[in-house]
């Protein structure tokens, strides 16, 4: 008997003017690696309750800021890339992730996204609060991420998944999960404090977690970050069983 692959919804960074969505190749190669079926996921299509119902999990991809409305805050005047219907979309999604446990992995702007959704806060601008110890993107921002180093918190979910205390990751981003929302555990750290991976404690809930970097980069070539996808998939396999 042939064994279902797990459909995987992926989102995407929307439309652009010329009415092309997008959302970046490696995503959706990542899933399709670790085995599930992506499928890609706009704001304006069907609504977060019935993408719930008929997904296996979910991937949170990276973007523009979320708009510091949802955590009660004046936005920094860094603040780019505020897409409303998309904020709605995926705040929404994350609960109903949670609540029906439905596994979710966040990725960048995905982990920042589940904080916020959850009733957690954001640091908008890192300079400002950790310095420049750390390069959390390219100097130009717009050239190959950053590379640096993480430290994974023993005993969680992402050190299991992993095997490692610390690994270098890949990333491009100014902001970063602040106060952990209620139910989020701190799972990773750069070396300037900066929180890099958070994840849902409930012990019933078969995979929620939160990278600030980007996993998916160069996927096809990098079997460490590929764990966290098989993870991602083999909880959907799972929870879709």
């Amino acid at each position: 008997m042939v064994v279902p692959r797990p459909v995987i919804g992926v989102t995407s960074y929307g439309w652009d003017a010329r009415g092309r969505l997008f959302v970046p190749g490696d995503y959706l190669t990542a899933v399709r690696l670790a085995g599930g079926i992506p499928v890609v996921l706009v704001a304006d299509g069907p609504p977060p309750e019935e993408i719930a119902a008929r997904v296996d999990g979910v991937v949170l991809v990276g973007g523009g800021d979320v708009d510091p409305i949802h955590y009660s805050a004046d936005p920094h005047p860094t603040v780019t890339g505020v897409d409303a219907a998309r904020d709605a979309f995926e705040l929404a999604l994350v609960r109903l992730a949670i609540e029906r446990r439905i596994p979710v992995l966040g990725i960048c702007r995905g982990a920042q996204v589940m904080n916020v959704a959850l009733g957690g806060d954001l640091v908008q601008h890192i300079p400002d609060r950790y310095g420049h110890g750390v390069s959390h993107a390219p100097p130009d921002g717009s050239g190959p991420r950053a590379v640096h180093a993480v430290t994974l918190v023993p005993g969680s979910k992402l050190h299991r998944i992993y095997g490692s205390d610390r690994i270098p990751v890949r990333s491009r981003h100014h902001q970063a999960v602040g106060r952990p929302a209620p139910g989020l555990a701190v799972a990773a750290t750069a070396d300037d404090g900066v929180v890099e991976a958070v994840e849902w404690t409930d012990p019933t809930h078969p995979f929620a977690i939160g990278v600030q970097w980007h996993p998916e980069d160069g996927i096809a070539h990098d079997a460490l970050q590929q764990r966290l996808f098989a993870a991602l998939v083999e909880a959907a396999g799972r929870s879709g069983a």
